[in-house]
């Protein structure tokens, strides 16, 4: 007994004892009035007991029934929540948070291609700038911008950091053409007030190129990089910004780059999960689909 459950049996004797009667349980199993009494025979013989005292229409248990009835009823009840916490496990969503201007940005825009190859996966897309804390969060794959090593956590790197100038052709063609970095004397320069301390900024930018007539520090400040490239996609002045947040707009033509020149960052983009939920399959699948994208945009060279 001990190697082999008889589990069809036990199911169908639980039945039986719940129902006080073999044609009544067989109805509920779907199954003939025959095989119910096969499988109680089969039973009382590999337990050496009798389980039932049969009637004409109807049984009742035995005491080693009720004793087996009881163990029987707990243990399909244990089986059934594992089944139940398995399977509610499976079905909920998969929870992404990610910063505000990067969901908005980039991720977004291409989740329709994750939904296209996993339809039976729904995510739950949070965005937030703030530290998350993924246990008590609940969260599966945390997006976020630093330099790492973030202990305690599975890491992946998702691709680095460049800064770049971008604002609007309609910008070129009102103040242009642009020879010289000084040409952007004059020119609206649109500010990201939440950037990281270390990131570089219009001062650094304006100092690598050169741009030794044009103040840095006037023009309209905004709390994320989103709201500043929208400002450049209205004509309002130039954005200082990710490339990869915008990198759909420079390759259709509703940003353009006045300069070649682009300062890394010392932050990354980094993708995190807790160690005991990074091998679950969607979260697998998740990480994967990320950086097949990152690789796609040419934000990394390869993906190892």
């Amino acid at each position: 007994m001990a190697n082999h459950l008889p589990l069809n049996a036990l199911r169908v004797f639980e039945a039986c004892a719940r129902c006080g009667s073999f044609l009544s349980a067989a109805e509920e199993l779907a199954i003939t009035p025959g095989a119910v009494s096969r499988h109680i025979k089969g039973l009382e013989a590999e337990l050496e007991t009798r389980l039932f005292d049969r009637f004409n229409r109807a049984v009742r248990l035995t005491a080693a029934g009720e004793q087996l009835s009881v163990g029987v009823r707990q243990g399909l009840s244990t089986i059934q929540s594992a089944v139940d916490a398995v399977r509610s496990k499976r079905d909920a969503p998969l929870v992404v948070t990610v910063l505000h201007s990067l969901a908005a940005r980039w991720l977004v825009p291409r989740l329709h291609d994750f939904q296209r190859r996993y339809p039976e996966v729904q995510i739950l897309v949070a965005a937030s700038d703030h530290a998350a804390d993924l246990a008590r969060e609940n969260i599966d794959v945390a997006i976020r911008l630093g330099r790492g090593p973030y202990p305690g956590l599975h890491v992946t790197h998702l691709f680095d950091t460049l800064m770049t100038p971008v604002c609007s052709p309609g910008l070129v063609e009102k103040y242009g053409p642009f020879n010289h970095p000084n040409d952007l004397r004059g020119v609206t320069l649109l500010h990201d007030v939440l950037m990281l301390p270390e990131e570089p900024d219009w001062t650094d930018w304006l100092a690598a190129a050169g741009a030794d007539r044009v103040d840095p520090n006037p023009g309209p400040r905004f709390s994320n990089t989103y709201l500043a490239v929208e400002a450049a996609l209205a004509d309002r002045g130039l954005a200082f910004a990710h490339k990869a947040m915008v990198i759909d707009d420079l390759a259709n033509g509703r940003l353009v780059q006045p300069f070649d020149l682009s300062l890394p960052s010392p932050f990354s983009h980094w993708v995190l999960s807790l160690p005991e939920k990074a091998d679950q399959p969607n979260i697998r699948r998740f990480r994967s689909w990320l950086l097949d994208q990152a690789l796609a945009d040419g934000l990394v060279d390869r993906v190892d």
